[in-house]
């Protein structure tokens, strides 16, 4: 110990080499031990230079806005911008918000406004070497109130860190690269976008941390999530324990995080508290629900599912809506009766308060978009001479159902020909001039190939 700590001083200023060269060898030992004891404390105490921990992802995009997500550790600042791809400019956000686990680390989701319709805009990430080139954009809507578009969905994405990961999701994680490649307007994920196993769900912190492992470990997943906006719900795997209800002990802190993790527009004020909200884009509107928050057990026919005061939010978006197609998100099936597994029909007063309420007021264009069920079908039901159509799209990286095994097959609901059951995701798109918009759904398998295809015109989803 004498020898190395001793003999190796180089690193140290001429002048401190000299006044240690002039203690006794026990009093150069004492000096030299005491002089890394003190470098150590210092860097201790000096701030870690900023790493990128994840993303970053797009969230919600309008014509003038946009919403960016990054987890970083460190101290910074300005660690992401946009770049102006016509003028040349460069934006920095407007505000700001974050949360935190107990290591210091920060997911951050950034506001960026003033943004110019139409446009295109370079994400610029500032840190860890990033910043020479873009290697990340979105575009902007346009200023427009109908224009031609599509996007993309799906459910069910199970991925494991560490050596699990070669069976799931193994070779699936490569459906992210084919639906990247299709290059849609946005995503949307209709819940079960993580799967918390054991003590994933048992702390604020866990649910943090395996967030953002998830999001850093998986490449092709990491590159998807920045590549076009993306908009969230949840299910019961990335609320809590599996078929999880209002009862989840650690609810508050579960939304915390899904919150801080998706940079979603959420509606503000504690009246709001839960897990939804709405987007616009041209002439569709999108109502994402909470399925989980509000959802009385299982067995409570007359419980809630949605919930009053969401209930009564979505009636009020409904009514205020002009949009050519409304599309309500929900995690769990609408329209199937079969009693396999859950489903919004093992909640029958609720459910039909909102059927009615739709059909009573002849709501144009409502559509359903679920998910959870592991294989994907169209099903159509006429209630009260409304023509209800529920889109379940899954999975997209956990092992399909075997449903004819199980007793899940049948679905008296169900379009012809319309299902598929292997992984896969959807794509709808949107065409035809207004007042004579046609809705294209397709079911995607797993090798980007088109598996099911149906045509709705917009003026099919009302009462005749």
């Amino acid at each position: 110990m004498v020898v190395l700590l001793s003999g190796h001083l180089g690193f140290l200023p001429p002048t401190l080499r000299y006044l240690i060269s002039i203690f006794t060898p026990v009093k150069k030992t004492l000096a030299v031990l005491l002089l890394f004891l003190a470098c150590n404390f210092l860097f201790a105490q000096s701030p870690l230079k900023p790493k990128l921990l994840a993303g970053p992802i797009v969230g919600s995009v309008t014509k003038n806005s946009a919403k960016i997500w990054i987890a970083y550790r460190g101290k910074g600042q300005n660690m992401l911008i946009l770049g102006d791809t016509a003028e040349k400019k460069v934006h920095y956000p407007t505000s700001v918000s974050y949360i935190t686990n107990n290591k210091g680390d920060i997911a951050l989701t950034m506001d960026f406004t003033g943004l110019k319709p139409n446009r295109v805009y370079n994400i610029l990430v500032s840190i860890d070497g990033w910043g020479a080139n873009a290697r990340y954009y979105f575009k902007t809507q346009a200023d427009t109130a109908v224009k031609d578009f599509n996007f993309i969905l799906g459910s069910c994405a199970l991925q494991l860190p560490g050596i699990a990961r070669m069976v799931f999701p193994g070779a699936a994680d490569w459906i992210y690269y084919r639906m990247k490649k299709k290059n849609s307007d946005f995503m949307v994920w209709l819940g079960d976008d993580v799967y918390y196993f054991g003590k994933n769900y048992k702390s604020y912190d866990n649910m943090f941390d395996y967030n953002i492992r998830l999001r850093k470990g998986f490449r092709k997943y990491r590159d998807f999530l920045a590549s076009q906006p993306n908009y969230a719900i949840w299910d019961d795997h990335d609320y809590g324990p599996d078929n999880s209800d209002k009862n989840f002990v650690l609810k508050d802190s579960s939304l915390k995080v899904f919150k801080g993790m998706w940079p979603n527009t959420y509606p503000e004020g504690e009246q709001f508290r839960g897990n939804y909200f709405n987007f616009r884009y041209y002439d569709a509107e999108f109502f994402m629900t909470d399925d989980r928050f509000f959802r009385a057990p299982d067995g409570d026919t007359a419980g809630d599912f949605l919930g009053e005061t969401q209930m009564v939010w979505l009636k009020n978006k409904l009514m205020m809506s002009d949009a050519s197609f409304k599309f309500i998100a929900i995690g769990s099936q609408v329209l199937n009766d079969n009693n396999f597994g859950e489903s919004y029909a093992t909640y029958p007063r609720e459910r039909t308060e909102l059927l009615d309420f739709i059909s009573k007021n002849n709501i144009k264009g409502v559509i359903f978009l679920t998910g959870d069920k592991h294989y994907s079908e169209l099903s159509k039901r006429v209630w009260n001479g409304y023509p209800f159509y529920d889109f379940t799209c899954s999975p997209l990286t956990t092992p399909p159902l075997p449903r004819r095994l199980l007793g899940a097959y049948h679905n008296g609901n169900r379009v012809p020909h319309s299902d598929y059951g292997k992984r896969n995701f959807g794509r709808i798109s949107f065409t035809g001039n207004k007042g004579n918009r046609s809705m294209k759904i397709e079911i995607i398998g797993r090798g980007g190939h088109k598996k099911r295809e149906i045509v709705l015109n917009e003026n099919e989803l009302m009462k005749k």
